[in-house]
């Protein structure tokens, strides 16, 4: 048995010819309630991941952002000269 095609116009110069895809008049059908109630369940588990992401992203930023503020600002370093910890003269 051959089956229906279609032509699909991609742009001014260039057209497909694609094979349609049998369906049965009626296949398609309603979710049960156990479906629903999966569905809802894989998607509040999948909400509760993402807020989850969300304060891990949370607590790295704040992390990222201490380092780079304290490399921002250089430590205290003695001039030229000046004696640099230990016994005046030893360094």
């Amino acid at each position: 048995m051959s089956r229906p095609h279609t032509v699909v116009a991609v742009d001014h110069e260039l057209q497909w010819v694609v094979v349609v895809p049998e369906v049965l008049a009626g296949s398609a059908r309603t979710s049960t309630a156990e479906q629903r109630a999966g569905f809802e369940a894989q998607f509040r588990a999948l909400a509760e991941a993402l807020r989850d992401r969300e304060r891990t992203a949370a607590i790295i930023a704040a992390a990222v952002q201490a380092a780079l503020d304290l490399a921002g600002r250089p430590p205290d370093l003695p001039f030229i000269g000046e004696p640099f910890g230990g016994v005046e003269g030893s360094d």
